[in-house]
């Protein structure tokens, strides 16, 4: 997510900017104004309510594309709003901020907690780079330059799936960067010219973008599939939601189909010449070895983590070997929210050192979870609930109808995607889907179409926008490093965004024809 981009590059402070967060400060507000007080509902076929609420959302995206506050902080801002102008639907018995609060209550909220609580003890213990170590030290990766590029996307890609895709970068990040430094001395580069090599950018954006690609493949590969699957289950949406192995059924292909193109377009725009890769293979195997053996806290992780993931699939193996009525119970007493919830339960028992009462985790790690991912995620599904509700939604997505002039799904599924994308490179990824979710179900209820296929063509296009610094955290930890230039990044990412939209599409269309269903 890009909420925190920014933040991360001291470089780009450095020399005179426009102020664009200054910009957005002062006209987000004098747009609400001037759209409170120059239209009016009747004119533009609105509720009072949706009128409102429109002007709160030109606010609320200005404000996300420009950044004056935090994202998370925005968002809140937004929910606040719709209740001070009341823009909030009206429900018979309930007062404004209960509805408006509700959705912060979420089950999915949860989910993504527990997830959060599992990555984090990965990071605390390690448990994450003895993972990318492993795959960077097999006998392939470090067989030629390009199966270099490889490995190094493949160990970000696999962590990504379990982890957030910022954790995942910057725990390959420092490797990335000692490879690029061993392989400049083995070439005797004293001047520091292989640093800044197309082959050394192509790691780092490696670093960078495998992170999108692996986030796509589970429910809690990011924050952005979370946040779907938490309007999906709404019931002014969906009412349903998507099997965690349902999920990994389709996932895992776009994140394997996007994961061939990202390596087969770096690989591209990064040439090697001659390198030094038994030295490499060195240094690679002297980090890992600098791991030593196993600790407890690694071992108390990973089994926290298998329990975790073993409890999120049984629903779809019991489906196979278990009665109806066995399934039911299962899913009544052992829901995703509940075993992700329990997941940080589990890891503040296990033991690290038991005569010093030190556990897998402890009260410090409560301070290093995201709480702006969460409550972002909880304003994102409260303002869609308010979208859908008042009708806005449903205004904006007939006038994109009859922009567009096709109510093919598949076309619709494209636009969904491209939107997705172009959305993410300016804000973050959890906002783009907030914004345009309850749009693209109401352009799909509006045209009676399956609304399953554009809006998950958000969901997993959302977590890419790729193309500059401030799109996602990992592309300002990468740049950050000083040895890529802005048209590299530029030119590379809007590949990959052009890549892995087609390779979105493809999959999606080739599984709906397969009969491919969220339960």
């Amino acid at each position: 997510m890009a909420a925190t981009a920014s933040s991360t590059m001291p470089e780009l402070s450095q020399s005179p900017r426009f102020p664009l967060d200054l910009c957005g400060l002062i006209l987000g507000p004098a747009l609400l104004i001037a759209w409170l007080l120059g239209t009016s509902p009747d004119q533009l076929s609105l509720t009072p309510e949706a009128h409102r609420l429109a002007g709160v959302m030109l606010l609320t995206i200005l404000w996300w594309l420009t950044e004056p506050i935090p994202i998370p902080g925005t968002a809140i801002l937004a929910v606040c709003l719709s209740v001070f102008l009341g823009a909030v639907p009206n429900e018979a018995g309930k007062k404004p901020a209960e509805i408006a609060l509700a959705p912060f209550a979420d089950p999915s909220a949860y989910f993504l907690v527990g997830g959060m609580f599992i990555g984090r003890a990965m990071q605390r213990h390690g448990l994450d780079r003895r993972f990318a170590l492993a795959i960077l030290c097999t006998r392939w990766a470090g067989r030629s330059p390009g199966a270099l590029l490889a490995g190094v996307g493949m160990a970000v890609m696999l962590v990504s799936m379990w982890t957030s895709n910022t954790a995942a970068t910057a725990m390959v990040y420092p490797v990335t960067l000692g490879i690029i430094s061993v392989l400049a001395q083995g070439a005797g580069d004293a001047a520091g010219s292989f640093a800044h090599s197309r082959f050394a950018t192509g790691l780092l954006l490696s670093t960078a973008y495998a992170s999108s690609v692996g986030g796509v493949a589970t429910p809690i590969g990011s924050g952005t599939n979370v946040l779907a699957r938490g309007l999906f289950s709404r019931p002014e949406n969906l009412g349903t939601d998507i099997a965690f192995l349902n999920w990994m059924l389709l996932g895992i292909p776009v994140m394997i189909v996007g994961y061939l193109g990202m390596t087969f377009w770096l690989r591209r725009l990064s040439p090697a010449t001659e390198l030094d890769m038994p030295r490499l293979r060195d240094y690679l195997h002297a980090q890992q070895q600098q791991l030593g053996p196993w600790r407890p806290g690694e071992r108390n992780t990973l089994i926290a983590f298998v329990l975790t993931v073993t409890l999120w699939i049984t629903p779809a193996v019991l489906t196979f070997v278990a009665s109806k009525a066995t399934q039911d119970w299962y899913r009544a007493h052992f829901s995703e929210d509940i075993v992700a919830l329990f997941a940080p339960v589990l890891m503040f028992l296990l033991p690290v050192d038991w005569r010093h009462r030190e556990f897998t985790i402890d009260v410090s790690d409560l301070q290093k979870v995201d709480w702006g991912a969460i409550l972002l995620f909880g304003a994102g599904l409260s303002l869609g609930q308010m979208m859908a509700k008042t009708g806005l939604a449903s205004v904006v997505g007939t006038s994109v109808v009859s922009l567009l002039g096709s109510t093919d799904l598949w076309t619709i599924t494209a636009v969904a995607i491209t939107a997705g994308i172009v959305l993410s490179e300016f804000t973050s990824n959890a906002a783009a889907v907030a914004t345009l979710f309850p749009v693209i179900l109401a352009i799909t209820r509006q045209e009676q179409l399956d609304p399953w296929p554009p809006l998950l063509g958000l969901t997993f296009a959302a977590s890419f926008g790729s193309a500059l610094p401030v799109s996602t955290p990992p592309n300002a930890i990468v740049y950050g490093s000083g040895l890529i230039r802005m048209p590299r990044m530029i030119v590379a990412g809007l590949g990959l965004d052009v890549v892995c939209g087609v390779a979105i599409w493809i999959v999606l269309r080739a599984a709906f024809a397969l009969g491919w269903s969220p339960t």
